[in-house]
């Protein structure tokens, strides 16, 4: 991995100074050149030497923030090489005016690309957006019309410093919408109980007068760590839900939970992690649904893959999820979307119908691996019901 790594920053580097070194005469840009990519490279040996001795959740905090570092200088750059690529072929091919075109477009391009993702891992990070969705079922008691959900979910918690702004912030455009009842739906942490432990307060200060209910992602359980007994992974586990109800969440674990209004009653079920290999595959929708026959169902899974597997077999009006992220890289200009996570998964973010049944996918509100997103605002989700 190493030396795939360094063999990706020399082979950057080396073609792009073959394609601009006309531009670099002086001496002191050839070394200012040099020194940048050898910063990279004396980089990447330490990250190599220094994170494999990270065994708790500064881990993924400083993985993150290494691969946005890396990523933001070096992803411009490969672009930039392609569109050099192209314009030797038309070089070479004598059209020199369409050369020259396919050279400015690749620095608009690039110089694009490293500003968008520079504030992706800045402001970015915290820029939530408030995705407001009318969800029509049908059936849905008279009580209910109106009713307002906000729907939470891939917070991520230790992939933020103990500093970061962000979570305050939420919980504050969280309570000025007024919901009803908020929802989470799974990857709270990375893999630590610990990593819930200096938010408690600030998510506890969430108000919704029907409560406030979690179920598990497949990052809950702290599978992607190698702990030192099978007790200690089982103690984190009790110690997730025990911070969770500090938190203030109830945890639906294959269960449900009545929500009332007059003499109309919809209920809330959620299942644990359900999800296509490796993902774990926890969830146990019949146990979740027992008891609800006759009264609209609004399920929380967290992997959207669930859906389409078992749950539209099923009478669930309304299914939330996350877990996509919608890569935490895309676009989107009018009616027209892209993210690489369609490649993954077909329902990846938005609203989602088959017959009587309806998928929610939010592309989640905290981040992973890129430590900040692309084109794909954090999100937080008010989901009004209607008949």
């Amino acid at each position: 991995m190493l030396f795939a790594g360094l063999a990706y920053i020399l082979l950057n580097d080396i073609l792009l100074y073959l394609g601009i070194k006309r531009h670099l005469r002086r001496k002191l840009y050839r070394c200012l050149y040099w020194a940048h990519s050898l910063l990279f490279i004396v980089g990447l040996i330490l990250y190599h030497s220094l994170i494999p001795r990270l065994h708790g959740p500064e881990l993924y905090f400083w993985v993150s923030e290494s691969i946005s570092v890396f990523l933001l200088f070096y992803a411009p750059k490969s672009v930039y090489l392609v569109f050099l690529g192209v314009s030797c072929l038309f070089k070479w091919a004598k059209c020199l005016p369409v050369a020259r075109l396919v050279k400015g477009a690749g620095v608009v391009v690039s110089l694009l690309l490293f500003g968008l993702s520079f504030y992706g891992i800045t402001w970015g990070r915290s820029a939530y957006k408030v995705e407001r969705v009318d969800v029509r079922i049908a059936g849905l008691p008279d009580n209910f019309s109106g009713f307002r959900v906000v729907q939470l979910s891939d917070m991520h918690l230790g992939s933020c410093s103990p500093n970061f702004r962000g979570i305050p912030k939420l919980v504050e455009k969280v309570n000025s919408l007024k919901p009803d009842l908020i929802v989470f739906t799974g990857d709270m942490v990375n893999n630590f109980a610990s990593e819930i432990t200096p938010w408690i307060d600030v998510l506890r200060q969430l108000r919704a007068p029907y409560g406030k209910y979690a179920v598990t992602g497949n990052h809950d359980y702290g599978h992607y760590v190698r702990w030192d007994t099978p007790e200690a992974r089982e103690e984190n586990m009790r110690q997730f839900y025990r911070n969770m109800e500090a938190a203030g969440f109830t945890m639906l674990d294959n269960a449900s939970a009545p929500l009332v209004i007059g003499q109309d009653t919809v209920f809330l079920c959620g299942v644990e992690n359900w999800g296509l290999p490796p993902f774990p595959q926890y969830g146990k929708l019949q146990d979740a649904l027992r008891g609800t026959e006759g009264h609209t169902v609004i399920l929380l899974s967290h992997d959207p893959s669930h859906w389409r597997q078992e749950v539209v077999r099923h009478p669930v009006a309304l299914t939330l999820s996350g877990h996509t992220h919608a890569m935490q890289v895309g676009f989107r200009i009018g009616g027209f979307r892209w993210s690489p996570s369609k490649y993954m998964y077909p329902e990846y973010n938005g609203l989602y119908s088959q017959d009587d049944c309806q998928l929610y996918v939010s592309r989640g509100a905290g981040f992973i691996g890129l430590a900040g997103r692309v084109g794909q605002r954090p999100e937080i989700t008010l989901l009004e019901l209607n008949r």
